[in-house]
């Protein structure tokens, strides 16, 4: 099973763009959180590309970034909660954005995405978002009532069309991230000016 690590940035960005855009720039955690797995989901059907990473899991009230969700439960380890925490703040069950932190990470094309999961669900109150979600092929086939179960990168692309790529998708990610965590971990020579 592939499992592919969250850009934290990007998700700092996308769920600032959905916060920043909602009505007190205040957002429920169930819509946000149905709100980037919608976006996710059609990043990865029309690019090949998960929107965010992560870990996604079917829960209760439909299925999520995990990895998200600990961001905004703040639990300690959680990939990028240092910055996090610089933009958003919990009141409640709202998810509320203090500092934009702007658009650095994620393309046109993603904050396309975005505002058009806003646009589809603005209609929908935060329970009937997180509901719809239950539609998904890959929620009905991973989760069982009672427990949280990770889906399957290969159920998600096997659930929006991707079949016949499933193979070369899930090889070019992993060689992405490879590259990824080989250019994070080089450092600058101290001293040296660019």
């Amino acid at each position: 099973m592939a499992r592919l690590k969250l850009d934290s940035r990007k998700a700092i960005e996308a769920a600032a763009i959905l916060t920043g855009r909602s009505p007190g720039r205040r957002i429920g955690s169930k819509r946000l959180l149905a709100l980037l797995y919608a976006a996710n989901r059609e990043c990865l059907k029309r690019s090949g590309r998960p929107l965010l990473g992560g870990r996604l899991a079917a829960m209760k009230y439909g299925p999520i970034n995990a990895d998200v969700y600990d961001l905004i439960k703040q639990r300690q380890g959680a990939e990028g909660l240092a910055e996090w925490s610089r933009h958003f703040q919990n009141e409640h069950y709202y998810l509320v954005l203090d500092q934009d932190p702007g658009v650095h990470a994620l393309s046109r094309f993603e904050v396309r995405l975005l505002d058009e999961a806003l646009k589809k669900y603005e209609d929908a109150d935060d329970w009937d978002v997180a509901l719809q979600t239950h539609r998904f092929p890959e929620y009905g086939t991973t989760y069982q009532k009672g427990t949280t179960r990770t889906i399957p990168l290969e159920a998600l692309l096997h659930a929006v069309g991707l079949t016949p790529m499933v193979g070369s998708i899930l090889r070019d990610l992993e060689a992405k991230q490879a590259i990824d965590e080989m250019f994070a971990r080089v450092k600058k020579p101290a001293g040296k000016k660019r």
